[in-house]
């Protein structure tokens, strides 16, 4: 499951670092399909920490069972 969660997260970061790409290869076009990619990449972003800090959360939490069960 944490190795699941580790995919996840660098899913989201990924999907950022692309969005990032094509809003600054669409920075200086007109339309609205810049603004699509920079609020996909700011979504990314939020993922990204909200899915780290949930892995380690859970890391946290089987290391405290294990710690517990052996003592």
């Amino acid at each position: 499951m944490l190795k699941m969660l580790r995919v996840v997260e660098v899913v989201w970061a990924a999907m950022a670092i692309f969005c990032l790409v094509e809003f600054v290869r669409l920075i200086n076009t007109e339309g609205e399909q810049k603004w699509i990619y920079g609020g996909f990449m700011l979504v990314s972003i939020f993922m990204f920490f909200f899915r780290r800090r949930t892995r380690k959360r859970f890391t946290q939490i089987k290391e405290e069972r294990e710690n517990g069960k052996t003592n």
